[in-house]
């Protein structure tokens, strides 16, 4: 999350997993365009999602932040080799407390759970969530043991997949401005501090909202149907009093 607003702040046009909640972005369906993509890439399920699939999803935008698009960075790199990569590091026990405080702390909401069985977006959400969860894990999505592994691995791996001129890595923790990253980048300092963002909590909160807002829309669109047939009810009614239904069935019936 602090990435994805420093990047913001330097003039690209970021992809974080909150950009599935923007209105377009909804209405041309990334949840499951990432679900289709996971379920390939984990499960074997489905045809491996390739650059111009990719594009349905991060077309509009100049850099990807955050799973799931952590989740193929060896497609991503192989799509654009002379990109500039950015692999942002932190004590491995600390990354998992955040990810327990996010991720896990979803998952657990018996609420949420409960309304994936009827509502497809969340239901998609969740299934997203738990595949990023399974990659990172091997398969054993709960096993917290086996995440601090994954995170490791996944360190090491881009170390070796991203040729070292195109790579910055740094350790979040000792970040204290700006200069290494504009410096990267071929960027102008902000005047302002680099930005420090809590980002399990930031993330329980966007999920948190999701879910409100699809409780919403469901029990919205339960109500139309009863408000619907009341309302008929009532105007059937309305216009029997007022004789209108009797003079419409005379005219009908000649």
């Amino acid at each position: 999350m602090s990435l994805w607003t420093a990047l913001k702040k330097l003039g690209y046009t970021p992809y974080h997993f909150m950009e599935v909640g923007q209105p377009e972005n909804i209405k041309e369906g990334h949840i499951l365009c990432w679900k289709e993509a996971l379920e390939a890439k984990v499960l074997g399920k489905g045809k491996p999602y390739e650059p111009e699939d990719f594009d349905k999803v991060l077309g509009r935008y100049s850099a990807v932040t955050d799973a799931p698009n952590v989740c193929f960075a060896d497609e991503l790199v192989a799509a654009y080799p002379n990109a500039k990569v950015v692999l942002s590091v932190r004590d491995p026990d600390k990354w998992v407390a955040s990810m327990e405080s996010s991720y896990y702390t979803i998952l657990g909401w018996p609420a949420f759970k409960a309304l994936g069985f009827f509502d497809q977006a969340i239901g998609t959400e969740r299934a997203v969530l738990e595949l990023i969860l399974r990659q990172w894990t091997g398969g054993d999505v709960y096993n917290r043991h086996k995440l601090r592994e994954g995170f490791i691995r996944h360190n090491q791996h881009i170390r070796d997949i991203v040729p070292p001129e195109n790579l910055f890595e740094f350790q979040l923790e000792d970040m204290k401005g700006w200069e290494p990253l504009c410096k990267f980048l071929g960027k102008d300092v902000p005047d302002e501090p680099y930005p420090r963002i809590n980002e399990g909590d930031s993330v329980a909160k966007f999920h948190a909202f999701m879910y409100w807002r699809q409780l919403f829309l469901l029990v919205g669109g339960w109500l139309k149907m009863p408000l619907a047939v009341g309302g008929l009810a009532w105007g059937l009614r309305w216009m029997q009093r007022r004789g209108t239904l009797e003079m419409i069935w005379k005219r009908l019936t000649g």
